[in-house]
């Protein structure tokens, strides 16, 4: 039986060896309805990796690339641990805000504002904070990319790190060819239609002003950003599984991650779990899960789910396809009905 919500909190993890994914019953067949039945009728733009750490493991498309979304501040968050590690970054040091918030166009679906709560800071206008001169520490723009997907820290985390610094961390994770791309470059090029050096943007003032005049043409619907979507950065379900098993090598990341997986619907970790870590993400159309599960005796499991051309009323059930993927790590059978679905 899958795992709901309510099982997840008590669900026990299975000790050690290797387990053979069980036969599964007529009942446990999908429905169409439900997102099994939608991964089996959308095979094609699905690609995943699974691996449970007893031996259950599934892989489908799992080098295709597919649009990555707030996935890929996952490795932005090994950049940041791995740069603190060699000393040329320090948790502590204080970020203007105005300096976090050039990065932000206010098209993250709200993930901007949820960072601003959560770290108290006033935005009367809903957009950016009352005052661009307070300061927050670098630890808290990792934490905010962690924890809601705020594309504005991971660009600035990008940028005070350096792109060399990410792509060393993305090696050692064993995802070479992992994107690191300039979130708001590719917001940029949605609303004048062309691409654009981010750094010119930062620093002319005419260009801005265009910036501004055009934000009110960019598409507010559904279906008018699926386009958009379907052009950003992309990536593998294969890379993206490699970086989530290689967290352990960048403990300051997995703490932040950990901290989102224990956020994330109000879950505590199953008994037997040391710890969950999530980091998804969304555009229209698009959602990917990369997820970890770590047991406190020395089990992991990882996996990543990249699906595209997803319809709006899906879109809305996206903490149903989370659940499933954590399912899939701690319940044999649930991996087993995702390995049915996929096959």
């Amino acid at each position: 039986m899958l795992l709901t919500r309510r099982h997840l909190l008590s669900a026990c993890g299975v000790a050690g060896g290797t387990l053979l994914l069980p036969a599964l019953p007529a009942a446990a067949d999908p429905g169409p309805d439900d997102w099994l039945g939608w991964l089996r009728a959308n095979r094609g733009h699905v690609a995943a990796v699974f691996d449970d750490g007893r031996g259950g493991r599934l892989a489908h498309r799992p080098h295709e690339p597919q649009p990555l979304a707030s996935a890929v501040h996952a490795v932005h968050l090994a950049g940041y641990d791995l740069a603190v590690r060699r000393g040329t970054a320090d948790p502590g040091e204080r970020v203007r805000l105005g300096d976090w918030e050039r990065y932000c166009l206010a098209s993250d679906g709200g993930a901007h504002q949820r960072a601003l709560a959560a770290l108290n800071l006033k935005s009367s206008n809903g957009v950016t904070a009352d005052d661009p001169n307070a300061t927050v520490a670098l630890d808290d723009l990792a934490a905010v990319a962690a924890r809601y997907g705020d594309d504005a820290a991971a660009d600035h985390l990008r940028h005070r790190l350096g792109e060399p610094t990410l792509r060393t961390a993305a090696i050692r994770a064993g995802w070479p060819d992992a994107p690191i791309p300039s979130l708001l470059g590719h917001r940029l090029r949605e609303v004048l239609g062309r691409e654009v050096d981010v750094r010119r943007y930062l620093t002319d003032p005419r260009l801005q002003l265009e910036v501004i005049g055009r934000l009110p043409d960019v598409p507010r619907t559904y279906g008018g950003q699926r386009p958009f979507a379907r052009t950003t950065w992309r990536g593998t379900a294969a890379g993206l599984h490699r970086l989530h098993r290689a967290l352990d090598r960048f403990p300051r990341a997995l703490e932040h991650l950990e901290h989102q997986g224990h956020r994330e619907g109000g879950r505590t970790a199953p008994a037997g779990v040391a710890g969950i870590a999530v980091r998804g993400g969304s555009l229209p159309g698009v959602l990917t899960v990369g997820c970890r599960v770590r047991w406190y005796d020395g089990r992991v499991a990882a996996a990543a789910l990249l699906v595209e051309e997803v319809d709006e009323a899906r879109y809305a059930r996206a903490a149903e396809l989370v659940d499933l993927v954590l399912d899939a790590l701690l319940d044999p059978a649930a991996l087993g009905v995702f390995q049915v679905s996929l096959s």
